[in-house]
């Protein structure tokens, strides 16, 4: 009897210990699985460069831009909230919904709207996200930021009174003329390093530019074609002159600007500008942008 008590008993405990070491083990895989885990969703997250790791923690994609720049950004007077719209901005639409899509979380587009010098050194400060404001890529940006593909290329041209237009047929014809520019931008450069005869007046904004030519203060203003065509199309007394400015600085590339060390946005960025691209976008926004710019600042 004794006997049979004490086989029981052994057999109880070592029942009981093997349970215990069950459960041990049980545990210690429940940790390494948790840990993994943890593990692979770390390695995900430090995948990614500052700004996406920035824009996947917020949700938000902080957006640089300066309005008044018809019809890349301009302010929707016909909205309550005052919003700013035009083909950067729509731009900017599509490439949050990429992020969505890539980075697995919603994306909101945050607009911050201040002037294009403002827009440059947050950009390169690395206080924005993006950039999206009608930017030429110069070799002189390039050295404080990245930028993307070329998503539109217009024609560098010079807007003057269609009272005038016979006076200006070639660029020596502003010699001694006042030629208004928005400040910071390649048609500043193009304007002071080109129009050396010329006085140069820079502005903030385009519009303002543009007022200094209508009201008389200026004789010209440098000017992107398609930038040009709202206020073509709203003021008739505006005409494109016949003048041209050299070949090699005829044109201006458009991209979008990041800050240094985010390969991995841009790559995003890419692939939106192409599919843009692809469906005909680009194009029909500068069709339907100019449209309403044209009928805003003829209202």
């Amino acid at each position: 009897m004794k006997n049979t008590v004490k086989r029981t008993l052994a057999l109880l405990m070592a029942a009981s210990m093997a349970l215990a070491v069950s459960a041990c083990g049980s545990s210690d895989t429940a940790n390494d699985t948790a840990s993994n885990d943890t593990a692979a969703s770390g390695a995900e997250t430090s995948d990614l460069g500052p700004v996406l790791t920035r824009i996947k923690e917020t949700g938000k994609m902080v957006v640089a831009t300066a309005s008044g720049y018809m019809p890349y950004e301009f302010i929707d007077i016909s909205s309550t909230d005052q919003k700013v719209i035009g083909i950067d901005m729509a731009l900017g639409d599509k490439i949050a919904e990429k992020l969505s899509e890539k980075l697995g979380v919603d994306v909101e587009k945050e607009v911050e709207d201040t002037t294009f010098t403002a827009n440059l050194a947050a950009v390169a400060a690395d206080q924005v996200d993006i950039m999206l404001a009608g930017m030429s890529p110069t070799e002189e940006r390039k050295q404080n930021m990245d930028f993307s593909d070329v998503y539109l290329q217009a024609e560098q041209r010079l807007m003057v009174r269609a009272e005038d237009a016979d006076k200006y047929k070639e660029l020596s014809d502003f010699d001694g003329k006042t030629i208004a520019v928005q400040k910071n931008t390649t048609q500043e450069t193009n304007a002071k390093e080109v129009l050396t005869n010329s006085s140069i007046t820079s502005l903030e904004k385009i519009p303002l530019a543009v007022l200094e030519l209508t009201t008389g203060k200026a004789d010209g203003v440098v000017i992107e074609s398609t930038v040009a065509q709202p206020y073509l199309i709203a003021n008739p007394d505006l005409v494109l002159c016949d003048a041209q400015l050299p070949d090699d600085r005829r044109y201006k590339d458009t991209a979008v600007a990041v800050p240094k060390g985010n390969e991995d946005f841009l790559e995003i960025i890419n692939e939106t500008i192409q599919e843009c691209k692809d469906a005909g976008l680009i194009d029909q926004w500068i069709e339907e942008y100019s449209q309403i710019c044209a009928e805003q600042n003829a209202s």
